[in-house]
């Protein structure tokens, strides 16, 4: 079984003044709720591998989320899940995941609400922070990320402030 966690990345600043979208921080909100996901995962999903777009919003994202992972799973940034389509989030994922049985993809929308909802058949709405998880029984992660499979739950950072989690 292989668990594909797609996660959008955390809240970000649109005030940091940065000219350029890539370059955008996170800002507090979402890096308040960064650790929240993370005890969630650790609990409910540990991630084997973390593949995260190259922009400073979802790098900050992915950093945040391996500090509170233990075992700390590996990280690869990747330039090509920056405000990609579920297709070329499906070829990283089959490219980069290995022999993990469980890889959090950490990218943008409107690629992941829309990888989301192609693989379980479903309409996903991701707001920022939010994590889907799908699980497969595929034996390959190019099969993975272009099947569908169930949705097994849906957490945003939101729920976790409700104290409401869904594993």
């Amino acid at each position: 079984m292989k668990r594909l966690l797609i996660m959008r990345h955390a809240k970000s600043d649109w005030a940091s003044g940065s000219a350029e979208d890539f370059d955008r921080p996170l800002n507090a909100r979402g890096q308040q709720d960064v650790p929240l996901l993370a005890r969630f995962l650790a609990g409910a999903a540990p991630p084997d591998l973390v593949l995260a777009s190259a922009a400073r919003r979802a790098q900050e994202t992915a950093i945040r989320l391996l500090e509170g992972l233990d075992p700390t799973p590996e990280l690869v940034l990747d330039g090509r899940l920056y405000l990609s389509t579920p297709d070329a989030l499906a070829t990283v994922l089959a490219a980069s995941a290995g022999d993990a049985s469980s890889v959090v993809v950490i990218a943008h929308n409107p690629g992941v609400e829309e990888w989301a909802s192609h693989l379980s058949g479903a309409t996903i709405h991701l707001p920022p922070g939010a994590i889907a998880c799908i699980e497969s029984a595929a034996e390959s992660w190019h099969d993975v990320g272009r099947r569908q499979g169930p949705l097994r739950w849906l957490i945003t950072p939101k729920l976790l402030k409700r104290g409401t989690s869904l594993s």
